[in-house]
């Protein structure tokens, strides 16, 4: 180990260093080493070695020049440049030739192929050259311009040329300029260079900045100075490439591979900082020019005929893409506009133009208006100016765009129709115009496709009066050139569903069935363009139309509406009974073959496609395409739908949905298809949330939406899906459908379905129901879903949240998530706070959250603002009765709770506005019973009563009972100043002015008349009165709404009894007794009150008087708790005392009271023991000299009890002994002509005329003549004698008769007993003309009788005329 130096050291060697600086300063020093370093060099003889010894310091470099860093010395670079000076001194030439000639041999040492790309090593090498030449370059010692010349004449090579560009030793611009032959040279390289095979990344790297390199230059000298020298070279260079891109792309069976390299120059990345923007687009308004004007190889004649064959999903491959790059720098507004000028200053090639407007229409959704706008500003121009030019335009634009379905474009038909259907059309405004479009629509039939020329037939543009004619001849001429290409009209559909958009055959009979099953169901008649059909079109009826209509299918056990309609067609004799029973045979076939599993498949290779293409958009959406090309692989998926069914029609129709019956055509594409969007909605959430995912979910919607019978087949399914299986549905399942039921919906908001049809969304919607415990909960989950995916998607396309939410979804997450997740109660209310918790319904904690933050949403509660959208209460009272409670998410309890707070925190205070009762309870009250009724009604219609049997009605009517109770006594009962709100409701339900003759009314109203009856027994018999408070302060019952509802509702369908339920009786009796408590006086109000029921209403104590029995201690003991007293008022012991004389008449004294009320206790007393005739006769016999009056309201009872019991088909016995007591009451009361008031009322003003107007329904008076010839037959012949020459008899039995006639000859009966008595009546009639005198009738009479007589009878009319 040595010791350190010691100081002495240091500064002795110090000194001697600075010593030797100071005598040979530094720069001095590298001078001299430099010079003999060169001197020493001097000896190599080879400039050429030399380069590439000073070059070759090998070192890993990369595949381009980029990374390339040689670390040069002075010494080598000096070495270099004295060598080259002195050589060229040597030789005599100039130093910047010889450099020129040094490095180009250098690179031919290098480079000893003609390939357009280098090898790694040569690239490394030729980088290495050229930064020693880049330093030359910058000595002066070498010449740009003569190495150009030199290089020139040997084989240049592109990419040696690319780095001679980078390194600023030649550039493009230079080589260009100095040299023509340069622009073919590139142009063939550029060529070779795109059609070269890479198989390594850093091949296909430098590659691509080569291309990029070269376009840059040529686009920036050909499209930035138009003045510029190279502007036409780079131009023609440019047009070159396009030219071979598109004769590439044009030529079958070519490998594109090397054209689809090429397209990479219209990225816009390419250009970033090597041109401005608007070089960049006028590159591409040229490029775009020069790709609809390539080679103008078809006429127009051929464009119209092969048209149907350039739709998107057909277009050429790598034309797609092209047409993306090129116009993703425009606007779709400026691309139309270019390609209208190049349309109208040069020649097209036209399967480029209508392909580019395809790929706009698929690719931008705006397109639509846009392409609109331009058509009616070429149809007004075409018209200004008569252009046939711009017609043809116009036309095949129009075609082009109905080709890609009605998801982008309207169909052809209706464009044609809107363009030419009309009146107001430029085509109408004169007769010049008018023979402009028909003679254009002329030239044009040579060439015209079929389905073009069923349009214009059966849509013919609309023509004046005057030009008709001309319409006729080219109709007549369309015609023949159907005939010539075999093509029928008889094809086409009888409700003109022709659609020109495809250009496959259409098989519209389907389509006919299906509407023609919809109009016969709103209508219930045959429409008449079927009965026109089936007559003016019968070879389509029969060989299309019936064969679609009776398709072998299982029949539903309950007729559906295609039943009904066949039913009906064949009893109008339009069906032939052998195809019907072939029919009927195949139906049971078909229910044989399903039953044994047997099933044919008919999907075949296309649904193997369909699955191919539905997993390549999976790959698509996990990748995050953009909606362009998402948009392109649905066009393709479309084609292969159209393709699946060729007979399709494109175009939308209403849909008939078999609920019974459900489709089961197409089951594997409806799977496949709804499988296939909710992974597709997965996996591009996976990438992007659902506000992020652009537009394709609705294009996917439309795509679906233009194949009328996949919609069809899908609707059926989801319904299934929804109704049945909604168990089943896993979360994926119910966002997949949520998904779709948004996208419908905001579809159906785009295009509106026809009248009297409903939205697709809307009836998926009406699938939900909810009923029980699992209902509730998919429709919760459904709902949550629809709502949380329609708002992304309001979110991102910035629309109304209202497009993407049914109304009818909207108004299911009301009722079902307040009846569920309590906590949203408050939110509904537009409450801060919830103090309701529950976890009854036993839903996830994840699942209320999400109802609760939806709720709290501002744009989720705003929808309620709008009136379509809000529950009101009549319809969460219709969804409440509709639960069954044995199935009920909630218990008795939490129901009770949940609706108390629906009725009285919810709705009581929302305004009517909002569907609520602007806090009136009677409002409420009404509401509950109008939807209680309206339930009645529904389930007798539907002929069900589970829901009646299992509902929530009795909650509802417990909690109706107590919100009347709380009108009756806060006093609110009164709707105005004369008007009861309960009555308002009940009166309602029957119409104002009834018909009748309408049997069916009469039959409606009955049994509307017994659901409002059940009602209104519910009702607090208090409420059915108001207490009103006179001008002396005196308080009274005001009884005359329940007058007018007994008056001209009860009596006019209470039957032909003339009766009132005892039920009812009694519940109007106790309304009388329970109101009087609140009068000064209580007797003295029931005594008015039933007094006004004497005089104006006798039907009440009528019915009081049959029923007393079961009603006398009811309403006795009502009365004495209510008052304390034992007497009754003078009214009801009325009713008493005559009850109690009834049990012995003609033994105690008759009571002060009417006789009809007398004579109504003695035939309930009649009927209750039961008496024979010969007691009956002993009876009268008593009362026939001092009570006639009571016999003749007797003989009314007995005759109403007769009519009942043939309505009511009773026994022979019964319906005997009745008749016979009519028949012994009128052999009495024969002498007293009154009688005949009974059956004759025609301007008569008697007591008994009123009576019955007051207590029988008009059906029961139209029976009366009936009743007269029933009970005459059993009169006898003496008798009936001597009342043949009373005054009045023969007028009354000839009225008689002719209503009897009439009454036969509407009902046309088929019982034989009946139509016995009217040939006895005509028997008893003409005796009676025989018997009687001519004064029994006045000349008035006779001439009305005889007048009506000539028509009905006219042997009667005659004889009527022999009287003189």
């Amino acid at each position: 180990m040595s010791s350190a130096p010691s100081d002495g050291d240091h500064s002795a060697r110090s000194g001697s260093i600075t010593a030797l600086l100071a005598r040979r300063p530094v720069k001095r020093a590298r001078d001299d080493l430099q010079e003999s370093c060169v001197k020493l060099l001097m000896r190599h003889q080879n400039t050429s070695e030399l380069l590439l010894e000073i070059t070759s310091h090998g070192k890993m470099r990369s595949s381009s020049c980029e990374g390339y860093e040689e670390h040069h010395t002075g010494v080598q670079t000096s070495v270099l440049e004295h060598e080259l000076r002195r050589r060229s001194e040597q030789m005599g030439v100039p130093v910047g030739l010889l450099s020129a000639r040094v490095l180009l041999e250098n690179l031919e040492d290098l480079i000893r192929q003609t390939d357009v790309l280098l090898s790694s090593t040569q690239r490394s090498g030729v980088c290495a050259l050229l930064k020693t030449a880049q330093a030359l370059v910058s000595a002066g010692l070498l010449s740009p311009e003569l190495l150009w010349q030199d290089y020139w004449k040997l084989q240049p090579v592109l990419e040696v040329i690319y780095h001679l560009h980078t390194h600023n030793i030649l550039t493009l611009d230079f080589m260009l300029e100095r040299d023509a032959a340069v622009r073919s040279w590139i142009t063939d390289q550029l060529k070779a260079l795109c059609a070269s095979m890479n198989t390594t990344p850093d091949e296909h790297q430098i590659q691509h900045q080569i291309l990029s390199a070269v376009v840059c230059v040529l686009v920036r000298r050909a499209f930035e100075d138009s003045s510029h020298d190279l502007c036409q070279t780079c131009c023609w260079i440019l047009d070159s490439m396009i030219s071979w891109l598109l004769d590439t792309l044009s030529v079958k069976d070519t490998h594109t591979s090397a054209a689809g390299f090429w397209l990479q120059v219209f990225d816009v990345s390419v250009f970033a900082g090597c041109v401005t923007e608007d070089t960049l687009q006028r590159f591409f308004t040229h490029t775009l020019m020069r790709v609809l004007t390539h080679r103008p190889v078809f006429k127009v004649s051929d464009v119209i005929a092969v048209q149907s064959e350039w739709s998107f999903a057909k277009t050429l491959p790598l034309l797609t893409p092209l047409f993306s790059k090129v116009c993703l720098v425009f606007s779709v507004e400026c691309v139309l506009s270019q390609m209208q000028q190049v349309l109208e200053t040069h020649e097209v090639n036209w399967r480029h133009v209508l392909s580019c407007l395809s790929h706009l229409l698929i690719y931008h959704s705006q397109t639509q208006s846009c392409l609109t706008d331009l058509l009616s500003r070429l149809l007004r121009s075409a018209f200004d100016r008569y252009d046939v030019e711009k017609m043809i335009t116009l036309f095949l634009l129009a075609r082009q765009a109905s080709l890609e379905g009605p998801a982008v474009f309207p169909s052809y038909s209706d464009w044609f129709k809107l363009s030419f259907g009309g009146s107001s059309g430029y085509h109408a405004k004169s007769k010049k115009s008018t023979v402009f479009l028909l003679k254009f629509l002329s030239d044009l039939v040579p060439y015209e496709p079929p389905q073009y020329l069923k349009v214009h037939v059966m849509h013919p543009p609309y023509i004046g009066g005057k030009y008709r004619s001309l319409l006729q001849e080219y109709i007549s001429l369309a015609k023949t050139r159907l005939r010539d290409l075999k093509v029928s009209l008889e094809e086409t559909g009888i409700f003109e569903v022709v659609n020109g958009s495809a250009g496959v055959a259409e098989c519209p009979a389907q389509q006919d069935v299906e509407k023609a099953v919809t109009l016969f169901m709103t209508t219930s008649k045959i429409p008449a363009t079927v009965i026109e059909a089936s007559i003016f079109r019968r070879p389509y009826f029969l060989s299309r139309f019936l064969p679609a209509l009776l398709s072998p299918r299982v029949l539903p056990v309950k007729s559906d509406a295609r039943m009904m309609f066949i039913e009906a067609l064949r009893k109008a004799d339009k069906i032939p009974a052998a195809l019907y029973t072939s029919y009927t045979g195949s139906c049971q076939r078909e229910t044989y073959r399903q039953k044994e599993g047997v099933f044919e498949s008919s999907e075949g290779d296309h649904l193997l496609l369909l699955q191919e293409q539905f997993l390549h958009l999976r790959r698509m959406m996990t990748e995050g395409a953009t909606d362009g090309d998402v948009c392109a692989q649905l066009s393709r998926i479309s084609l292969t739908l159209k393709n699946e069914r060729a007979d399709e029609e494109t175009g939308s129709d209403v849909i008939t949905l078999k609920r019974e019956s459900p489709d089961s055509a197409h089951a594997a594409v409806t799977s496949l298809i709804l499988h296939s969007f909710c992974l597709c909605l997965l996996d591009a959430s996976k990438v992007k949330p659902p506000n992020r995912q652009g537009s394709w979910p609705g294009v996917f919607v439309k795509v679906l939406l233009a194949h009328r019978w996949l919609v069809s087949a899908l609707i059926h399914r989801l319904w299934d899906l929804l109704q049945h299986q909604g168990s089943a549905l896993s979360a994926a399942h119910v966002l997949g459908l949520a998904a779709l039921q948004v996208e419908l919906h905001h579809c159906t908001h785009m295009c509106p379905p026809p009248a009297h049809a409903l939205s697709v969304s809307q009836c998926l919607s009406d699938a939900l129901v909810c009923s029980t415990r699992s209902h509730m909960t998919l429709c919760l989950r459904f709902c949550v879903a629809v709502l949380s995916y329609g708002l992304c998607r309001a979110n991102a396309q910035s629309e109304e949240l209202h497009h993407f939410i049914p109304e009818t979804l909207y108004k299911k997450a009301q009722y079902v998530m307040a009846r569920l997740v309590p906590e949203t109660r408050a939110h509904l209310s537009e409450e801060h706070e919830s103090d309701l918790h529950s976890d009854a319904s036993g839903l996830s904690g994840t699942l209320q959250e999400s109802a609760v933050a939806l709720w709290r949403n501002t744009q989720i509660r705003s929808l309620k603002k709008r009136p379509q959208y809000q529950l009101s209460f009549s319809e969460w009272i219709s969804s409440e009765l509709g639960v069954q409670r044995s199935r009920d998410a909630l218990t008795d309890l939490e129901r009770q709770e949940y609706e108390q707070w629906a009725c009285e925190q919810y709705y009581l205070h929302m305004s009517e506005h909002d569907g609520g009762c602007d806090g009136d309870v009677t409002r409420i009250c009404a509401r509950i019973i109008t939807a209680v009724l309206d339930r009645h009604t529904a389930s007798r219609t539907a002929g069900s009563t589970h829901e009646l049997t299992d509902g929530c009605l009795p909650d509802l009517l417990s909690l109706l009972q107590t919100l009347l109770y709380e009108v009756a006594v806060t006093g609110q009962n009164s709707s105005d100043e004369t008007g009861h709100f309960l009555w308002d409701v009940f009166d309602s339900r029957f119409s104002v002015t009834p018909d009748p003759d309408s049997i069916g009314q009469e039959l409606s109203d009955q049994q509307t008349l017994q659901d409002v009856s059940r009602v209104l027994v519910l009702v607090p018999p208090v409420m059915l009165l108001t207490v009103r408070t006179d001008t002396t302060g005196r308080r009274t019952l005001d009884c005359h709404r329940m007058i007018h509802h007994i008056s001209h509702v009860q009596r006019r369908v209470c039957g032909p009894a003339a009766l009132l339920s005892s039920q009812l009786t009694a519940h109007f009796l106790k309304a009388v007794v329970s109101g009087s408590v609140s009068c000064d006086r209580p007797d003295e109000a029931v005594n008015l009150c039933l007094s006004l029921f004497h005089t104006e209403c006798p039907l009440l104590l009528l019915s009081a008087a049959r029923w007393w029995t079961r009603l006398s201690a009811a309403v006795s003991s009502l009365w004495r708790r209510l008052t304390g007293r034992d007497a009754l008022p003078e009214q009801l012991q009325m009713l008493e005392d005559s009850h109690s004389w009834s049990r012995r008449a003609g033994v105690s004294p008759v009571p002060a009271a009417p006789s009809w009320l007398l004579a109504a206790c003695l035939h309930a007393s009649l009927r209750r023991s039961d008496c024979e005739t010969e007691e009956v006769r002993r009876l009268v016999t008593q009362l026939l000299h001092t009570h006639t009056q009571v016999l003749l309201f007797l003989f009314v009872s007995s005759v109403t009890e007769l009519i009942s019991a043939h309505l009511n088909q009773q026994a022979a016995p019964c319906l005997e002994r009745v008749r016979d007591v009519c028949v012994c009451l009128l052999t009495h009361l024969m002498d007293d002509s009154d009688w005949l008031l009974l059956f004759d009322r025609s301007g008569s003003d008697h007591v008994l005329s009123h009576f019955l107007s007051r207590v029988m329904s008009p059906q029961t008076l139209r029976l009366m003549p009936f009743a007269f010839y029933s009970i005459l037959r059993g009169v006898e012949s003496e008798v009936l004698t001597g009342a043949s020459r009373s005054p009045g008899f023969l007028y009354s039995a000839a009225v008689s008769y002719r209503e009897l006639s009439r009454l036969f000859l509407d009902a046309r009966p088929s019982d034989a007993p009946q139509q016995q008595v009217l040939l006895e009546a005509r028997r008893i009639l003409m005796s009676s003309i025989s018997l009687s005198s001519p004064d029994c009738l006045t000349l008035g009479q006779r001439r009305q009788l005889r007048s009506e007589y000539e028509q009905l009878d006219p042997e009667i009319s005659a004889a009527l005329g022999s009287f003189t």
